[in-house]
Formats: C-alpha cells, structure tokens, sequence
C-alpha cells in the first residue's frame, strides 16, 4: 500500500477485496462511491475492469462514462461502458438495478457504503423484510466497502484528484431510499443523540451471522427439503429456513446485487414458505409460490411445478402492440393482457384451485362488480362443487385511484363459520381494500380465507399481502376491461387495455 496518499490506505483497511492478482469487475457509475471503489480495488492489488452501465435516464450519462473511462485510464485498469433501455415511470428504482445487474458480471463489486448498509436495513425493515432481509448486505468481494463510510469515499476521491458526478436522481424523494437517505437518518440522529449508522450496520452483521447459523442448523435437521416427513418433524423456524433456502435454489429469485448463488437471491415470503409447509405437513395438497410456480406433495415429496402458459408474472411484450376496438378509442389504449392470455390462466387457476380444494371446496366470494367476468369464468374452471356468494364494496367512485375509504355496499348471504372462504378479485393495487375486506371476513370465523386475484399492479402495495393465486403483475396504470371500468364503461372489453382518459 505504499505510495498512496493516507486516504486511501485508511480506506483500504477497512475492506473486503480479494487477494491481490484477482480479476474484479467493479461497477462504477462515476459517483463518489464508485469512484473511490476503483482506486481501492487498484490499490488492493487486484486485476481491476470498470464497468459504467448507461441507463439513458438523464442528460449527461455520456459524460459519466468519459469520466470514469479517464478515471480507469489513469489508474491503469481495464474499462468498457453497457447500455440499457428504460422509461421514467413506476418502480424505476427496481427496475434500473434489474438493468443494470442483468448486464453486469457474477461477481461484481460495488461502492456501497456503511451508510448505504444503513439504509437497506431500514428499508428492509419497512417492507416487512424478516431475518436475511434486516441482515441487508453481505461483507466480502462484492460489497468490499461496507466498514467504509461514505465521507471517506469522498476523501479518497479529493486526496487522488478525482472529480465525481453527483446524481441528482439522488435527492428525488419519490424513491424510499431517499427519503430514508435525507429524512429519516437525520431524524433517528436527532432522537438518539447519536449517529445510527454505525448502530444499524453491527445490528446487520449481527442478524447476518444468525442467519448464517440458522441456516448451518437447518441443514443439519432438514438436509432434503423437498422431504415431506422431515420438514414436518423440526421445529416451524428450523423448517422455515429449510424451506426457504430450497425455493431460493429453486424457484431462481433475483439477485441482491446481481451476482452469483442461491445466497444472493431475495428469499421467498413468510407467506409462501408457511403455505409449502401446510403442502408438507398435508393441511393442503398444493399451493402456489411467488412466480407462479406451484408446489405440490407426491410420495412424502415436494415437487416445484413450473406454470403451463409461462406467462405469469409479466405480461408478454407482444400484447402489448395490440390496440383496443374502434369504438372504445381514443379513451382506451393498447392491450395488457390479451383475452387469450386471461383464458389460458384462469384455466391454470381453475385446475390449481381443483387440487388444492378437493376434499373441502370453498365458498367464492367474488367482489362486485369489478370482478364479476373474472369470477363467472373462474368457477365454471373449477371441477368441484363450489358455492358462489358476492360482497360489493366501495373505495374508487368514479375515480382512477383507490381513495382508501372503503364501505360494504352488500354484503355475503352465505354463513362463514367454518368454511373455507376463497376471495376472487379482479385487480389489486394499494391493498387497502382487500386487506380491510380480509379482517372482516375472518371475523365471521371462517376456517380459512384465502385470495385469488387476477391482476396485481407492481410497486402499488401499501400493505404487505398473503395471494395464494395470482393471474398477472402488470405495471402500476389505470387499466380497464373484462369486467374493470371507469365511470361504469369498457367492462365489456374481452381483454386488459391501458385506460388513456377521455381527455377532457
């Protein structure tokens, strides 16, 4: 480490890069961060390729790429830049990192910080994340600057002549990590007299090495997690993280961080995991898990069945050229989901309710009016004798968001006690209603209320929500047809169309 200003040598020993000689793709946007992740990684010794993913959001993304390609220059390490294609619009935090680690190597390092740490543990924390989620990043070869502040990134910048960018998307306050960044650090600083990030990353690292003990003692009792018997032997934590780290392995999550093994992915939800564990325990026959997948129990084993029509979860970008009939335009747009699309999930839904219910059909609720097309096709898919009942609620009016008001306008004819209760929805955004709907459902104690909805919009939820069956993630927009109007029109639509305005 000789010959580097004291900057940088500080900084340098407090990371986490691999031994010197490595080969190590470092992600630098030309940020301080970044910036000062490329000095240490050349003075670690390692065999450094920057890499600068233009994502064609802002004015000046070129420049940041001439700064960085001059910063690697000067530092002697090898650059290239890749480029994505993205549109301002909903979740387009999450989506430009999808982007950007699609087109990055495994095993990629990145300048996040102690503070960066910090914030992901909040973050995590308001989402409703559980133990992997409040554990945040992992220390080593891909996060190597997380014993580094972001003060000293800047240092290490100054003492080495560096200028950096500044993202000025980094004080939008629509995106949670700013406002956590800019409001609610402050604020716990002010409360406890203290600097909370120091305090937020040893609570990581502590919660981190939980994880990883309770994941080495779940091996241990559960070494086959598609074991039935096994699963159902062990205590309910133990079987959790068993079940867990097997739809990790499985189902093929996305990644923290882009890189590498099932260890990166996010984990399943609390609700997922418990429904595997009722296939196990053989409370239920099947069940679906987040991405359409379903989980089914056959000779004392699980089986992880892929979706038929693979068009779950998404919507094929083909649909999405196909424009509404004449005489719904110019208020309504392009399609969706196609009717064809719709016939063949609900088709799915209908043959997955079939098992899953088949000693016990429930009672379908179906919620007025929005989802009275969905509900009509639906029941006639299902091969058991299910009873039919309605409930109509209200928390639109005539308007193209959910005012979070919700009033039963009719309510359920049918007795609950006892019976299994299957809500059948047509589109779920902020999840106010639904869950307001749900709580009062199960005071009339059924045995189980359970949700199948057609469509979900992405990033809309307010409320963290347990669907057994999903038909569809679209993008957070108004949208209307088979069955979803505005004002009372477009139900007729044989197809999902994205609602223009009337344009008055």
């Amino acid at each position: 480490m000789s010959g580097w200003p004291a900057e940088v040598t500080a900084a340098l020993r407090r990371s986490t890069f691999p031994p010197p000689g490595s080969p190590l793709p470092c992600a630098v946007s030309g940020g301080a961060d970044s910036l000062a992740l490329l000095v240490l990684a050349v003075a670690s010794g390692c065999q450094v390729t920057a890499i600068h993913v233009d994502h064609g959001l802002r004015p000046g993304s070129a420049e940041e790429a001439e700064v960085v390609a001059a910063a690697a220059v000067r530092l002697g390490a090898a650059f290239r830049t890749e480029r994505v294609v993205l549109e301002d619009g909903p979740n387009l935090e999450a989506r430009a990192r999808a982007a950007r680690f699609a087109v990055l190597p495994g095993g990629t390092a990145t300048g996040h910080t102690m503070d960066d740490q910090a914030e992901t543990v909040l973050v995590n924390l308001l989402r409703g994340a559980g133990l992997d989620g409040l554990a945040a990043m992992r220390p080593g070869p891909t996060h190597p600057l997380l014993e580094v502040r972001r003060a000293d990134t800047r240092a290490v910048c100054r003492a080495m002549g560096l200028t950096w960018v500044e993202d000025r998307s980094n004080e939008d306050r629509r995106h949670l990590r700013n406002r956590i960044r800019h409001e609610l650090l402050p604020l716990c600083a002010e409360m406890a007299r203290r600097d909370p990030v120091p305090l937020l990353a040893r609570h990581a690292d502590v919660v981190g090495a939980e994880a990883v003990l309770l994941d080495l003692l779940a091996s241990d009792a559960v070494p086959d997690p598609t074991d039935a018997r096994s699963l159902a032997g062990v205590a309910r934590p133990l079987a959790r993280r068993a079940v867990r780290r097997w739809l990790r392995q499985a189902v093929g999550a996305p990644s923290i961080g882009g890189t590498a093994g099932p260890e990166d992915r996010y984990p399943p939800s609390l609700a997922d995991v418990d429904r595997v564990l009722d296939v196990a325990s053989g409370s239920a026959v099947a069940t679906e898990v987040t991405g359409g997948r379903r989980v089914r129990r056959r000779g004392g084993r699980l089986e992880l069945v892929p979706p038929v029509s693979g068009k779950v979860g998404g919507v094929p970008t083909e649909e999405m050229a196909r424009v509404a009939p004449e005489w719904a335009m110019p208020a309504v747009g392009p399609v969706v989901v196609s009717a064809e699309a719709i016939a063949a999930r609900v088709a799915e839904m209908g043959a997955s309710i079939t098992a899953d219910y088949a000693g016990d059909p429930p009672l379908l609720v179906g919620v007025l009016k929005g989802a009275m097309t969905f509900m009509s096709d639906l029941c006639r898919a299902i091969e058991l004798p299910v009873d039919v009942d309605f409930m109509a609620v209200s928390s639109y009016g005539s308007a193209t968001r959910t005012s979070g008001v919700v009033r039963i306008v009719k309510d359920l004819d049918a007795e609950l006690t006892g019976r299994r209760v299957l809500v059948v929805e047509d589109i779920i955004d902020s999840g106010l209603t639904l869950n307001y709907l749900r709580k009062y459902l199960q005071a009339r104690r059924p045995s189980s209320v359970d949700v199948c909805a057609l469509l979900v919009k992405e990033g809309e939820q307010r409320v963290e929500l347990d669907l057994r069956y999903v038909g569809f993630v679209i993008p957070s927009e108004f949208v209307v047809g088979y069955g979803l109007d505005v004002a009372e029109r477009y139900r007729n639509l044989a197809g999902v169309h994205r609602y223009l305005g009337d344009g008055s």
